[in-house]
């Protein structure tokens, strides 16, 4: 347990911290409201190439490369009989990672919040509401909380239980750098409102704990 504060420090850091972005604050609105264009009614940054096919795309597409080629490892770890805890680790990385994901877009499919750009602040019809508060009457299309392109950063947060010491630091660092910077890109394309990435940090941090916590990592 103690061994995992790291994962429990960032869930619940994370999401106090969406609680203030987007419940105890107006950081969500003003921070995306920096890249609205008010005159055009739209963001411009949202079909920018190296924004939209490089780092959302090419993020996700990454994400699940890594991911079948990591299982493709595990499979030819288990043919040929290689040491059986190397395979436990990585078995563990691969349906920890998977949870998590999974996790974030179950969460996302049943949330009524919706995308900035659907949001009638920034140039659609639906409703801007806070966590917590009741649904409004026309909330939009909603189904955009937590962030599921952040998830492919924070899934990899499945690390930290299979590592120790400077690794699983640097390991930490380095989901957490990935993670900031998938974000920034939704909020820069009016996908996502911060408090969106921040809860799908918390949400799969804590996934991962659950997964470290029951396999005795």
């Amino acid at each position: 347990m103690r061994r995992h504060a790291d994962l429990l420090a960032v869930a619940v850091l994370s999401a106090l911290l969406a609680l203030w972005s987007n419940r105890w604050s107006d950081a969500d609105l003003t921070s995306v409201a920096h890249f609205f264009d008010a005159a055009t009614g739209t963001f411009p940054l949202r079909r920018q190439w190296l924004l939209s096919a490089v780092l959302h795309d090419g993020l996700k597409w990454l994400a699940v490369v890594v991911w079948v080629s990591l299982l493709a490892g595990w499979i030819v770890m288990c043919l040929r009989g290689v040491a059986g805890d190397l395979r436990r680790r990585l078995a563990f990385v691969l349906v920890a990672s998977l949870l998590a994901v999974i996790a974030v877009n179950l969460a996302r499919a049943q949330s009524a919040h919706s995308c900035p750009w659907y949001v009638g602040d920034f140039g659609g019809r639906g409703q801007y509401f806070r966590l917590l508060e009741m649904r409004p009457t026309e909330p939009g299309p909603g189904k955009c909380l937590p962030s599921g392109h952040a998830a492919t950063a924070f899934m990899w947060l499945a690390l930290l239980p299979v590592l120790v010491g400077a690794r699983r630091q640097l390991a930490l660092a380095g989901v957490l750098l990935l993670g900031g910077v998938a974000g920034t890109v939704q909020v820069a394309r009016g996908a996502h409102f911060p408090s969106h990435i921040l809860l799908s940090a918390a949400l799969c941090a804590l996934v991962v704990w659950i997964c470290a916590v029951l396999a005795r990592k």
